[in-house]
C-alpha cells in the first residue's frame, strides 16, 4: 500500500503492484484498478518493508547470513516498487560479507533484468560494480562506468570515477587511478560530500604505493580534518 503522483500532479492511493509482462504499474484504489506506465509517474511512496531495518542491522553487526532470508523475500516482493534497489544493494552486501560472489551477482541481476538502468545509476549500482570487479568482469564494468559518467547524477558519476580508480589500482596502475579516478573526485566533485572520504582514503593509499608519503599524508590529514567521523577516517585511526 502506498501512493503514486503522476507527472500531471494527480495523486492515487492504494495497493500498488508491478505487472512485469505488460510493464505497467497497477494501483487498486478500492473502487477501480488504474494502470500507469513508468514514464507517467513522477513519484512513488511505499512504506519501508517489514524486516528491512533488522536485516540492515544484522549486516552492520557482522551477521550477513541472518540477513539474507529476509532480504531475499523483500527483494522478491518489491520488484520495481521503490525499495528494490536499496534492498538488493543490502542483499548483495550480505552475500559479499559471507564470500558468496555468485549470490551477490545473481541478486543484482534480478533487478537489472527488470530495470537495466539500475546497472549504472541509482542506489544499487556502486555495489554492483564492486561485485563485477571482484568477479573479474572488467570489460562489462568498464562499459557501465562509461555510461554512468556520461548520463548519471553527480554522486553516481563520482562513485563511478572512484570505481574506475579501484579498477586501475587492481591492475597496479596507481598513477592513472589517481589522475582519472580519485583525484578527479577530490577536485571536481568537492560538493558531493558523501564520496569524498572514500576518494581521499584511496588516494592516500595510491600515493603510498607510488612512494610519495608527503602527498599521502596530505590526503589523510584532509580526510581526518573534514570527515573525521567517517568510516574511512576510522580505518586510518585504526591503523589500516
Amino acid at each position: 500500500t502506498g501512493s503514486i503522483v503522476t507527472k500531471d500532479e494527480k495523486q492515487f492511493n492504494g495497493v500498488i503492484k508491478w505487472r512485469g509482462a505488460s510493464r505497467v504499474y497497477v494501483i487498486s484504489t478500492g473502487k477501480t484498478d488504474l494502470e500507469l506506465a513508468p514514464a507517467q509517474i513522477k513519484e512513488m511512496n511505499i512504506p519501508e518493508p517489514a524486516g528491512y531495518r533488522d536485516a540492515i542491522k544484522a549486516i552492520q553487526e557482522g551477521r550477513p547470513q541472518q540477513a539474507i532470508p529476509a532480504l531475499e523475500r523483500i527483494a522478491q516482493d518489491y520488484v520495481m516498487l521503490q525499495w528494490d534497489e536499496p534492498v538488493t544493494r543490502a542483499l548483495a552486501e550480505a552475500y559479499l560479507g559471507k564470500g558468496d560472489l555468485p549470490g551477490a551477482l545473481k541478486a543484482c541481476d534480478k533487478v537489472i533484468n527488470a530495470k537495466p538502468e539500475a546497472a549504472y545509476t541509482g542506489a544499487m549500482a556502486p555495489l554492483y560494480w564492486q561485485v563485477l570487479l571482484k568477479s573479474d568482469k572488467t570489460s562489462k564494468l568498464e562499459d557501465l562506468l562509461e555510461q554512468a559518467i556520461k548520463t548519471s547524477d553527480a554522486e553516481t558519476t563520482a562513485s563511478a570515477l572512484i570505481m574506475r580508480g579501484d579498477m586501475l589500482t587492481a591492475k597496479g596502475d596507481f598513477k592513472t587511478a589517481l589522475k582519472d579516478g580519485y583525484l578527479r573526485v577530490i577536485t571536481l566533485f568537492r560538493a558531493v560530500r558523501a564520496v569524498q572520504p572514500e576518494a581521499l582514503f584511496k588516494a592516500a593509499k595510491a600515493f603510498d604505493q607510488m612512494n610519495q608519503p608527503g602527498r599521502a599524508e596530505t590526503m589523510r590529514k584532509q580526510l581526518l580534518t573534514e570527515f573525521g567521523g567517517s568510516e574511512w577516517a576510522a580505518q586510518i585511526k585504526g591503523g589500516k
